[in-house]
């Protein structure tokens, strides 16, 4: 079996290294497996040419390159696949035209609920027909799509999410590592810089917290230069640390007491599982993903609505009791590690990928 995945960047970020994991599991189970991007190449596609993963890249300098999806459809005739795997709009929308000129058989996934781009669901619901099945990694996701692009529930596959397990370090020396004392209480936030990420909440909470409380924000993208001019000007910037992108999630984990995630919109976010793995409580957004991951009964996640007063409230109180943070926490590790099993995850994967080829 031959498979190639395709995403419209592999920039960093919690879906094109979802992807990458995907694409080192396939390898692992003897298939072969090219990931792609419609984009010029980024750092997580240089990541897994080094980790010996063949790799590409479109080239796309913009929403409307048609010149992308040629050379999507070159590669693709060079390289032969048996299926294509597609991730994100852009890419779902080229792999089903370059699918159907091929003839190829065409699978596409939705990683995120989106609010902001209705033209989105526009191409989704019109170019749908061309692929056979839709994947997502959550039950809030797989309601979403057929709510919002009119998919059949037949089509659409659940899949669990492939996460990076953080290897857990010892607290000083993560903290030394990230250049914080040992006596600070640390809130911490990981991901891509974009603005459905809310990170100005996060900011202001931070104001209206005790002066021993720092934020520290992991990660790049477009808005990182944005975010800082925003924490240098308010009164908490010496207190706001700017760590960058870090390999080794466990770092962050080890570092934090509790997690902030205050974004819009998501599909089942990287960084929420690995904190839920680590042990580490969650104070979020009341949006749908968190809840499914939050549960129905004693929950596994603080959730809050918006305003940086209900953020600040929130953490405040995790900050200044113990004991229910740990018992949060315990909470949301015994689910995360019955749940999340990343070799599941590519069988999971495997299963959809053969169904499709034999005509199921």
């Amino acid at each position: 079996m031959r498979i190639v995945l395709l995403v419209t960047d592999l920039e960093p970020g919690g879906t094109p290294l979802r992807l990458y994991r995907l694409a080192q599991g396939l390898r692992q189970r003897g298939i072969d497996v090219a990931l792609g991007c419609l984009a010029p190449p980024g750092p997580v596609g240089q990541r897994a040419e080094a980790a010996g993963v063949c790799t590409f890249a479109c080239g796309a300098r913009g929403l409307t390159s048609l010149g992308a999806v040629a050379r999507l459809a070159r590669i693709l005739a060079d390289l032969r696949p048996d299926l294509i795997h597609a991730t994100l709009t852009h890419a779902n929308l080229a792999a089903r035209l370059a699918g159907d000129w091929l003839r190829v058989p065409v699978v596409t996934s939705t990683a995120t609920i989106e609010v902001e781009r209705r033209w989105h669901v526009w191409a989704e619901r019109t170019s749908a027909h061309l692929d056979q099945g839709h994947l997502v990694n959550s039950n809030t996701l797989a309601r979403h799509v057929c709510e919002q692009f009119w998919l059949d529930p037949q089509r659409v596959h659940v899949v669990p999410p492939l996460v990076q397990y953080p290897r857990l370090a010892q607290r000083d020396a993560a903290r030394r590592a990230l250049g914080l004392g040992s006596d600070v209480r640390v809130v911490a936030w990981a991901g891509r810089f974009d603005p459905v990420k809310r990170l100005e909440l996060a900011i202001d909470a931070l104001a209206l917290l005790p002066g021993e409380v720092r934020l520290v924000l992991a990660g790049d993208g477009p808005q990182r230069g944005r975010i800082e001019q925003y924490a240098a000007a308010s009164a908490v910037g010496d207190r706001v640390v700017f760590a960058g992108w870090l390999e080794e999630p466990g770092t962050l984990m080890s570092a934090a007491d509790v997690l902030v995630f205050p974004s819009l919109t998501e599909g089942l976010p990287n960084v929420v599982l690995q904190a839920m793995l680590a042990g580490v409580p969650v104070v979020g957004s009341d949006i749908p993903a968190l809840r499914e991951l939050a549960g129905d009964g004693e929950p596994r996640l603080w959730l809050v609505a918006d305003g940086g007063r209900e953020y600040a409230a929130a953490l405040g109180r995790l900050l200044d009791d113990d004991r229910l943070r740990a018992r949060l926490a315990a909470r949301a590790r015994i689910w995360a590690q019955e749940t999340l099993d990343n070799q599941r995850a590519i069988d999971a994967h495997l299963a959809v990928y053969r169904g499709v080829l034999e005509g199921r």
